[in-house]
């Protein structure tokens, strides 16, 4: 049975990439985040080897 995960504080953003509140990112994490976010949205096809 799955469980939802914990709701984050008010105004806590979860991290559309790694599913974690990005208060608790590190600055490199924020960083390798949001670059992996800039690359999906120019390639959106494939992705984990499938064409």
């Amino acid at each position: 049975m799955m469980t939802e995960p914990p709701k984050p504080k008010e105004g806590d953003e979860i991290c559309p990439m790694c599913r974690r509140p990005k208060s608790k990112h590190s600055p490199e994490e924020l960083l390798t985040c949001s670059r992996k976010m800039v690359e999906f949205k120019k390639n959106t096809t494939g992705g984990a080897g499938i064409e």
